[in-house]
């Protein structure tokens, strides 16, 4: 069992911190869906999504964790509430408004945990498909081997300018999808091999699904195989892959090769 000095998505250590991000996920999702079926589809949907879900997460993390710092994409951007924090909740209440305005299901809610600079837990619920995960309770992914097509679910209006060099490599097959944690359910629920992107995201975009990803033994780096880094004053965060080991072991190889 690991120690509680150990920071890794999954351990025992963090279970009431994923328990938690698991029920303010959860809340949030529901409060949204309520809203959706309230309002018309648009922009003030969207916005009052942003407000209402960002108003209730941080109001309940000041209740129930009121020692931790929060950066929420609503909230101040001032890194001097969060510099060197020792638990700080990264959190986005509304993945993908837009596709909320418009009345998709291509959207979610993330709620995550970073301790001394490390993912310790999240959760993310898209609630549109009533999905639910968090980095205490995920079943593990196997590692399978790259079938005939490798599956990489990449961004419906932006896709990466890397998803050549793996297209040289393998027979490709795209599972285009919006939201950051949309994607990161594809490869955990067998639709997709990898997710990846690059483009730019915050940090906020990909700290839970890469909580739950890491939790259910999915290798969750940037393109080029380094960490990515959380508690940053600039919260902007390049790249992303999220795949297997085999396979994420195969596309660093590909990208390294372009």
């Amino acid at each position: 069992m690991s120690s509680p000095d150990t920071v890794i998505p999954g351990s025992p250590a963090y279970a009431e911190d994923a328990a938690l991000a698991r029920e303010l996920a959860d809340a949030t999702g529901r409060l949204l869906l309520d809203l959706r079926d309230a309002t018309s589809p648009g922009r003030d949907r969207e916005y009052a999504g942003d407000e209402r879900a960002h108003e209730y997460l941080t109001a309940e993390l000041a209740r129930r964790r009121p020692d931790d710092a929060v950066l929420s994409e609503e909230g101040s951007l001032d890194p001097r509430g969060r510099r060197g924090a020792h638990r700080l909740w990264i959190v986005d209440p509304l993945d993908g408004s837009s596709g909320f305005g418009r009345g998709t299901d291509e959207w979610g809610v993330h709620v995550a945990l970073v301790v001394d600079g490390q993912l310790a837990a999240g959760a993310v619920a898209i609630p549109g498909r009533d999905a639910l995960v968090d980095s205490g309770t995920v079943a593990p992914v196997p590692d399978d081997p790259i079938g005939d097509e490798l599956a990489v679910t990449v961004s419906r209006s932006r896709p990466p300018h890397e998803l050549r060099a793996v297209e040289r490599a393998f027979a490709v097959r795209l599972v285009k999808r919006s939201a950051a944690g949309v994607k990161t359910l594809a490869v955990l629920d067998g639709e997709a091999d990898v997710y990846l992107h690059s483009g730019g995201q915050y940090e906020w975009d990909n700290a839970a699904p890469m909580a739950v990803a890491m939790a259910a033994g999915l290798l969750a780096t940037r393109v080029d195989g380094s960490p990515v880094p959380y508690g940053q004053d600039d919260p902007y965060s390049p790249d992303l892959l999220i795949a297997r080991p085999t396979v994420h072991a195969a596309v660093l190889a590909a990208l390294a090769g372009q």
